[in-house]
């Protein structure tokens, strides 16, 4: 008895898990069918999309990351020789940088306009200033 009882609700639960993986399935094809509206469906998400979230959804569809959300993962490490270019059209610029050893503490500097590299954090910086961006 106990043996069927398992069969059983293995069986219901692998069931289970059919069903819900098809109904999942399901409304992911639904959301990015084809059918028009002047045809007679319903008009679905991508198709009523325009613009940057047009190109979002169709990204996905791809398997893209259209807007590249951990570009900064890959940015590159400032050294003395070699600072990181912090550009701003004011004359200095607030940057933080994470501490090596403990990434809950971030480390602030102000760089200045024409001053020499500065380290902040474990990581080098220079400000360079560009135009626009007028005081009032």
């Amino acid at each position: 008895l106990q043996d069927t009882l398992t069969r059983g609700f293995a069986r219901d639960m692998l069931r289970r898990a059919v069903i819900s993986s098809t109904r999942a399935r399901a409304r992911v094809e639904a959301l990015f069918a084809t059918t028009r509206a002047s045809s007679g469906g319903v008009v679905t998400n991508l198709e009523n999309a325009t613009g940057l979230y047009k190109a979002e959804l169709e990204g996905r569809l791809k398997g893209e990351d259209v807007f590249d959300h951990h570009a900064f993962l890959r940015s590159p490490t400032g050294t003395k020789e070699a600072p990181c270019v912090v550009e701003s059209t004011m004359e200095y610029r607030v940057v933080g940088a994470p501490d090596p050893d403990d990434d809950s503490i971030i480390h602030w500097g102000r760089l200045e306009e024409g001053a020499p590299a500065m380290k902040i954090g474990n990581e080098w910086f220079i400000h360079k200033r560009v135009g626009g961006g007028h005081h009032h």
